[in-house]
């Protein structure tokens, strides 16, 4: 007898999403998911990335106002700590059934909008894509913004990238739409780590954001970031952390992520892209 997934959640987080729902209570055995609607804008982009998702995951998906529970059958990963993890049979399995099976076209740079972790290179002080694209690789540089494009031009975007570089944020997510060989390359934020909640003093611009504060870190003690690292490992896929120079800006909320600006070393950066795309196997 076929049985029935129930995704219950209500969050507007496509991580969230993906490791409290979708990962945790996949199963092969599922042939019809259901979305419990009653508590979700179904027309959020969120939401619709959710059921983009599981339309890939499940014969058929249907939205409906019968709330039930299903039976938890993956625990999910640990997202705080940094772990080499091994692959994950679910995990691949899901991978699998997602990603596609071409081999990547060009460099993808995601940025997000300006003035909310839009990244840069430090020393000319250009749009990271602007600076990457004076440069001259095997493969072209395109970029995109996941928030102005449907799931499914997300997904396109992301199936034809033979490397794919971002801030760190939700949209990391979208590294299951990637080719198996297609590397993360994620901009990290352990660099002036200082306050958490942001304290008073940064988000007031008191004292720059790239200053130390006495404020506390008070939901961890330590740079805690490790959702893409750790999901990587368990779908065995190649993933390079990159440290940010310094930012620019302020914070737009009291979450310690929400820097406006990141400035990187893109003559570093274009070092991992052409070792990588030295390294890569072709295929045509």
């Amino acid at each position: 007898m076929n049985e029935i997934l129930f995704s219950n959640i209500n969050e507007n987080n496509i991580f969230h999403i993906f490791e409290w729902d979708i990962i945790r209570f996949y199963s092969p055995n599922y042939q019809k998911a259901l979305i419990y609607a009653d508590n979700i804008d179904i027309n959020h982009p969120t939401q619709k990335w959710r059921y983009f998702v599981m339309n890939k995951l499940y014969k058929s998906v249907e939205y409906t106002s019968l709330k039930a529970q299903s039976r938890l059958l993956y625990a999910g990963f640990e997202c705080f700590e940094f772990i080499k993890y091994f692959p994950s049979y679910p995990l691949i399995d899901i991978y699998q059934k997602l990603r596609p099976k071409l081999y990547g076209k060009y460099i993808l740079v995601v940025q997000r909008n300006e003035n909310d972790r839009y990244l840069y290179d430090y020393h000319t002080k250009l749009p990271l894509q602007d600076y990457l694209q004076t440069k001259k690789f095997k493969l072209p540089v395109k970029h995109c913004n996941f928030a102005q494009l449907n799931p499914q031009d997300q997904y396109d975007a992301c199936a034809n990238s033979a490397i794919i570089i971002m801030a760190h944020g939700a949209g990391c997510t979208n590294v299951i739409f990637t080719p198996k060989q297609t590397p993360l390359i994620e901009i990290n934020f352990r660099k002036h780590w200082y306050c958490d909640l942001v304290c008073d003093d940064h988000f007031s611009g008191k004292i720059s954001i790239n200053q130390k504060c006495n404020g506390k870190l008070t939901c961890f003690n330590h740079f805690h970031k490790a959702d893409y690292h750790n999901l990587c490992h368990l779908i065995n896929k190649k993933y390079v952390e990159m440290e940010a120079i310094e930012y620019g800006g302020s914070f737009n909320t009291r979450n310690p992520i929400s820097k406006q600006k990141i400035f990187i070393d893109g003559a570093l950066l274009e070092n991992y892209i052409n070792q990588y795309l030295e390294s890569m196997i072709w295929k045509t």
